[in-house]
């Protein structure tokens, strides 16, 4: 198998070296962390080369486009009619479109999203914790010990991140709504909060750190919060913040997306390594 990376941020860098240090042929186009080994006219010469397509995560922000390619713009309709048409093996990428996904393995071709494999995503969850709480001691005068926290969300980043605060001295409440979770939040020694009832003890938090995908901290709560409050939002695309009145009122709510590809990009990429080649072997 040749493995060809398209674009992609500096975790592609690192990715990149660790295929070439285990013997695999590697291409790269328009991917500015990677010095180029071989120049490409252009993304024809590219595709002819390689078996193995590797995309940005996310592939893409506007449904148009592939995301974070350098000095050239890629349309995602060319770009699979020429998948397509160079018989490309297998495809990988960061939040597929859901028809895209559906026309590459219509045509045979072999497709994971990243963001969608829960191995990757449980993995990914350690280094999303640990910059979490690297952005809230940097944002902070207050230590994480013997602070307040709220972790908004028990799935598999909520876990960990509360794992990690607990273990590193902070009073922990851990949001949840099925009591299978309070079980589990009661069973790790952290103190389990109704979702619904978040709201009376809200003002309590030095920090909070959402992990929920949709508008939980809405203007309601954001009302009712410390004005000193450290907000760490991890939710996927838009967030779980109404940022607009958090602005308005001055509450530090910070978004903190795509953090292992930020604050660990070689261990992020050592993930997506193991899941690429499990699939390609």
């Amino acid at each position: 198998m040749v493995f060809g990376i398209l674009g992609g941020d500096l975790r592609y860098k690192f990715l990149y070296e660790m295929l070439k240090k285990e013997n695999y042929n590697v291409f790269s186009y328009r991917n500015k962390h990677i010095d180029k080994d071989v120049s490409f006219e252009n993304l024809d010469d590219f595709l002819n080369k390689i078996d193995v397509l590797i995309t940005p995560i996310p592939f893409t922000k506007d449904n148009k486009t592939v995301f974070n390619i350098d000095i050239e713009t890629i349309e995602i309709d060319t770009l699979i009619n020429k998948i397509i048409d160079f018989k490309i093996n297998s495809f990988f990428g960061g939040l597929l479109p859901k028809e895209l996904i559906e026309k590459l393995e219509e045509n045979n071709i072999k497709t994971l999203d990243f963001l969608n494999d829960n191995s990757i995503a449980i993995l990914n969850a350690i280094p999303t914790a640990e910059g979490a709480i690297q952005t809230a001691m940097e944002q902070s005068f207050k230590t994480i010990f013997n602070s307040n926290c709220l972790v908004l969300g028990y799935g598999r980043c909520g876990k960990i991140l509360a794992n990690m605060l607990k273990g590193i001295g902070a009073n922990v409440d851990v949001s949840y709504r099925k009591d299978e979770d309070c079980s589990y939040i009661k069973a790790y020694g952290l103190n389990p909060i109704n979702l619904y009832k978040v709201k009376n003890s809200i003002e309590k938090y030095d920090f909070i750190f959402n992990t929920i995908p949709f508008e939980i901290l809405n203007k309601d709560l954001l009302e009712n919060v410390n004005k000193d409050v450290i907000i760490i939002d991890l939710a996927s695309a838009p967030g779980g913040v109404d940022y607009n009145y958090a602005r308005e009122i001055n509450i530090n709510a910070i978004y903190c997306p795509s953090l292992p590809g930020r604050v660990a990009p070689y261990s992020a990429s050592q993930i997506l390594k193991d899941k690429i080649l499990q699939i390609i072997n």
